[in-house]
């Protein structure tokens, strides 16, 4: 293996690498964005179930 196809090779390497580091980081984003997403659900989940309580009892 020559010079230049030993760089070709290393070159390729290194750009897969990096689309797997990137891929990563999306995953991670999205990750991110779909646990904020289940907690404000949980939130007015929780509050929609407190306030049907609170009409529901008679005062």
């Amino acid at each position: 293996m020559n010079d230049y196809a030993f760089m070709v090779r290393v070159n390729e390497d290194i750009q897969k690498s990096l689309k797997e580091k990137a891929m990563i980081e999306i995953q991670n984003e999205a990750l991110k964005a779909h646990r904020k997403v289940q907690i404000i659900t949980a939130v007015i989940g929780a509050a929609l179930i407190l306030l049907t309580f609170m009409l529901e009892t008679p005062h």
